[in-house]
């Protein structure tokens, strides 16, 4: 390979093929054009839950206060 000299390559005989786009256009919002806008209702299912969530974030912040308290108190007493 050292007695190899480089040469220039073989001329194309033909063109490269052109790039063709697809001509179908499909439209993405399509799927979305079935929804419908109503107006949001809460059921009693949805009341219960939403109660629930409140009881529960008054609840952690009971024993977060309360755990405060205690530690405080302990480090006083110290």
């Amino acid at each position: 390979m050292a007695g190899r000299q480089d040469t220039p390559p073989a001329p194309r005989s033909r063109l490269a093929p052109k790039i063709v786009a697809p001509t179908n256009k499909t439209n993405i919002a399509l799927p979305f054009a079935r929804f419908t806008v109503q107006q949001p209702a809460m059921t009693v299912g949805d009341w219960i839950s939403l109660a629930g969530l409140v009881i529960s974030v008054i609840g952690f912040s009971a024993v977060i206060r309360q755990s405060t308290r205690t530690a405080n108190a302990s480090k006083a007493g110290n």
